[in-house]
């Protein structure tokens, strides 16, 4: 398609003719870029927007970031490049984090080689981070989710909508993201997964991603489509909640036995059909629990999976490989900055034992 579009935009450049000769190399490069921006955007490109998206814009002012993370910051920096009039809070746990964001415009901990945009700021307050906010984007953990709403969810209003970017499973109960957030703040309160293929480092750099919404109310996810889609960002939308937040969870553990695979050099061969008997499976549950089988084949889907098993980047398939070479688990924890001392214990055992019990959910063993 792209290439497609290049031509086109190529062959129109040169029967305008001009002044000066344009070199066919810039030429072309300019016609990509101009195909890229289309593509990504779909119909929606910049300067060209409809009523109701410069509405959009003109009315975010406030966002509100639960978590200071890799992910969380890499949200926020989208969200105020693409609302430079708006204030991006960041709701943080300690001082140093909320220092350097307000004075050096800098995550100390996570991301730290790339500078936030201004409009990003940091607080401890989770009154003062939600106050006045159009949109909250939850960006915490799914294992401390649950005692972490409890503790802000009285600062949160009924009609706000909380985007969910946190995959994983809940250990104890087997509850997805969404199911957790229903359950800490009512099933009346607008919720989105925002899920895809997208490692925080490349969001930053402004590479291009693609990213799936899905909300039982399309609106939801029509609105959180138009409020981060940009030239590097493009986002579909779906009401599949379950397909999506799913293979979210479930690619972990995929990628984990990728990297087992890569780490005891079984090979290519090996490993390609493992993580297709994965996303199979994946498939199997997904669909049994309500999900439609054509989001296990979208970008969040496979998409995802093929990210998290293939890509060096990735921290679940780093913690395989170095398993399969032959490090314990102990040593490959302990080395990480990812994940706070205190839950590096279970970081991979509540993954396996998550999907257990969401699979008892979707079809009970014994039966």
């Amino acid at each position: 398609i792209v290439r497609r579009g290049a031509m086109s935009h190529a062959k129109a450049a040169r029967n305008e003719g001009g002044e000066e000769e344009v070199s066919k190399a810039t030429e072309y490069r300019k016609a990509v870029k101009q195909s890229w921006r289309r593509l990504v955007l779909w119909s929606r490109v910049r300067g060209h927007t409809n009523e109701s998206e410069n509405t959009l814009e003109e009315n975010v002012s406030e966002v509100c970031v639960f978590g200071g993370g890799s992910f969380g910051t890499a949200i926020a920096t989208i969200l105020a490049r693409n609302y430079p009039q708006a204030t991006v809070r960041m709701l943080v746990r300690n001082t140093e984090q909320r220092d350097s964001i307000n004075e050096a415009h800098v995550n100390p901990r996570y991301l730290s080689e790339y500078a936030l945009p201004p409009n990003v700021t940091a607080t401890l307050d989770a009154q003062e981070a939600v106050g006045g906010a159009q949109y909250i984007v939850h960006a915490i953990p799914v294992q401390s989710s649950s005692a972490f709403l409890s503790e802000v969810k009285a600062h949160i209003p009924k009609s706000v909508t909380v985007i969910s970017v946190s995959k994983g499973l809940e250990v104890g109960s087997g509850m997805t993201m969404h199911e957790v957030l229903q359950a800490a703040l009512g099933l009346d309160q607008p919720l989105v997964a925002l899920s895809g293929p997208s490692f925080a480092k490349e969001v930053m750099e402004g590479l291009p991603t693609n990213l799936m919404a899905a909300s039982e109310d399309e609106n939801h996810a029509k609105a959180v489509q138009h409020m981060f889609a940009n030239p590097n960002l493009r986002v579909n939308t779906t009401k599949d909640v379950v397909g999506v937040e799913i293979c979210g969870a479930l690619k972990n553990v995929v990628a984990i036995a990728a990297g087992i695979v890569d780490g005891l050099g079984l090979g290519n061969n090996a490993l390609s059909a493992l993580v297709a008997q994965g996303a199979a499976e994946i498939k199997w549950l997904a669909t049994r629990l309500g999900a439609e089988a054509s989001t296990i084949t979208s970008v969040a889907g496979i998409g995802d999976i093929m990210l998290t098993s293939f890509v060096n980047l990735s921290r679940n398939r780093t913690v395989g490989v170095r398993l399969g070479k032959g490090e314990k688990l102990e040593d490959i924890l302990g080395s990480t900055t990812q994940v706070s001392a205190g839950k590096k214990k279970d970081l991979m055992t509540y993954k396996v034992h998550a999907t257990f019990q969401l699979a008892q959910r979707g079809f009970p063993f014994g039966s």
